[in-house]
């Protein structure tokens, strides 16, 4: 059962990786913490498709949510690399 709960971790992490932009946000936040907007600019994409794939890469955790703070009418989310744990254990 854990093992393929894990399985299915590396699967979903494999298809998270898989997607150029979400390579490029990694590259791009390589020693560094910032946002959508931020990147978005330096990518040549649409904040919207930044954030997205952002997102994406929260849920496999691969990006941590740093902060967040108040900016015109909206709230704006600051992502840096997540530290992986790569454990060698059985479950």
């Amino acid at each position: 059962m854990a093992g393929e709960k894990r399985q299915e971790t590396n699967q979903d992490l494999a298809r998270a990786l898989s997607h150029p932009i979400r390579l490029e946000i990694l590259e791009a936040l390589q020693g560094r913490v910032a946002s959508p907007a931020e990147l978005s600019a330096q990518l040549g994409q649409r904040p919207a498709v930044v954030s997205y794939h952002a997102t994406t890469l929260v849920n496999c955790e691969c990006l941590e949510l740093v902060h967040s703070k108040a900016r015109g009418g909206g709230i704006e989310n600051f992502f840096a690399i997540a530290p992986r744990r790569f454990l060698n254990r059985r479950d």
